[in-house]
């Protein structure tokens, strides 16, 4: 089946192009937003072929694709006569959530979909700085000690990493402007107030300082992530507010000097405030679960992860460590069980395109495979794969546990957040020369183990309704 073949079939089932409302794409996913779910036939859409599976998430319907994924949505708008646009980074499109009636499952899915559209942007930066503040612990005296910690190179290499980590709220900014899409120039000055020196000097004297007479709070917002998505928040309605009162005339004088008048106190004194001592309360709580059962919280997180990725829970945990990266320089929680999950999934991949038969399924196998293990998008071998397969399910979690408990005995830790291919151990490289060691023979057991139960006892049968000709080995 060629792209505009496909692109045909997915349009009819979905219900022809009179009840699509919207499609977009992102790295893995067409995501159409249909007038009536009752119209898609899931089954039919499944079955096709090179189709990994499908998902609803709110009002929107995924298909999950892989890498041809833009060249179907293009032929797809094509044939339809629906306007091209640029890919998406976010997890969930906005469209399809501000149509979604307000439930506690619907709150939970913004929330996610929030700090997912917030955390994607970033990573750049982090995965930039990280590798950065990488070299340095390399060279430095706590592993090779190549090069003397007071030497330029050095001198100049830690501040540029700690420079991806302290302006931490205003890289929030920027993503939060653009998911809730309001003013991003506006939205950068608010941070860069929260982060200005007289203001941290204010807050380490200990002095009380009032914002038109209201007592703020003490305290530093480097490294903060939840303090600035709650204040852009509360901008985009400031923003929307000002526009229905402020002429067209005088808007271009009157509207960043309002917004940021009426945000300050409540950037300040309000919302700052809570942002702060939300973050610490979820990082104290972590920690006092990692306190209380040890290596046991790695494991579970280990083995879990791949299903937090399906479920997008995963980015609140992802935005919780990298603030633990930013303030203490490492995060051995969170992300030591994230990285190695990794490996049970990659395992899985490699069992199954040794065991799959026939040229379309060893062709859907390798394309899993070389998705995750290169290009660290673990998708297409989640959906494609492993929950298809009760065993699989089973394997992986059972490689994640056993690893995760190593590394928790180990006590490893992650100092930076690269891309999530088989290259992601290197994370476990820093100032704690034994981190990394220990963090590849986590990895290893994580990943031998996996293999060998798949190799040993296979996988359950194909999910019935999926017309493939050829059907792996169960042995």
């Amino acid at each position: 089946m060629n792209i505009q073949e496909k692109a045909g079939r997915i349009l009819e089932f979905v219900g022809g192009k009179d009840n699509v409302t919207y499609v977009t794409y992102c790295m893995t996913r067409l995501r159409i937003t249909p007038k009536d779910k009752g119209l898609i036939q899931d089954e039919d859409i499944q079955k096709m072929t090179g189709i990994v599976g499908t998902k609803t998430v709110g009002t929107q319907y995924q298909i999950i694709i892989g890498s041809e994924v833009e060249n179907v949505y293009k032929e797809l708008c094509q044939i339809a006569g629906f306007e091209i646009h640029e890919g998406i980074d976010e997890i969930v499109d906005d469209i399809s959530q501000k149509k979604e009636k307000l439930t506690p499952k619907s709150i939970l899915n913004n929330v996610l979909d929030v700090i997912g559209g917030c955390v994607a942007p970033m990573l750049p930066i982090i995965t930039a700085a990280g590798l950065v503040k990488l070299i340095v612990a390399v060279l430095g005296p706590s592993m090779l000690n190549i090069m003397s910690e007071t030497s330029d190179f050095m001198r100049l290499l830690t501040f540029v990493g700690d420079a991806g980590f302290y302006f931490f709220p205003i890289y929030v900014a920027y993503a939060a402007a653009k998911k809730f899409q309001t003013n991003i120039p506006m939205a950068l000055f608010i941070a860069g107030v929260l982060l200005h020196p007289t203001l941290i000097e204010i807050v380490n004297t200990g002095e009380a300082f009032t914002v038109y007479g209201i007592p703020m709070y003490l305290t530093t917002y480097s490294s903060n992530f939840v303090s600035m998505i709650l204040i852009v928040w509360m901008m985009s309605y400031v923003e929307k507010g000002l526009n229905k009162v402020i002429p067209n005339a005088l808007r271009a004088l009157l509207f960043p000097l309002l917004t940021l008048l009426i945000m300050l106190p409540i950037a300040l004194c309000i919302l700052g405030p809570i942002g702060a001592i939300l973050g610490k309360g979820i990082a104290d709580g972590l920690v006092s679960l990692h306190t209380l059962v040890g290596p046991f919280s790695i494991a579970i997180i280990a083995a879990c992860w791949p299903l937090l990725i399906v479920t997008g829970m995963h980015q609140a945990l992802i935005a919780i460590a990298l603030t633990y990266i930013a303030t203490m320089g490492f995060d051995n929680s969170i992300l030591v069980g994230a990285f190695i999950s990794n490996y049970p999934m990659i395992a899985i991949g490699l069992t199954y395109l040794m065991k799959s038969k026939g040229a379309e399924e060893k062709g859907n196998a390798l394309t899993s495979f070389v998705t995750l293990t290169i290009g660290g998008i673990s998708e297409p071998t989640l959906f494609g794969i492993i929950l298809r397969y009760k065993k699989a399910i089973l394997y992986m979690l059972a490689g994640g546990f056993a690893g995760g408990f190593y590394a928790g005995l180990m006590n490893v830790a992650v100092y930076f957040v690269g891309s999530g291919n088989i290259a992601i151990a290197l994370g476990f490289a820093g100032e704690n020369a034994n981190s990394l060691p220990q963090g590849i023979i986590a990895c290893v057991i994580a990943f031998v183990l996996t293999l060998s139960l798949a190799m040993i006892f296979g996988f359950d049968d194909k999910k019935e309704g999926r017309n493939n000709d050829s059907v792996i080995s169960t042995k």
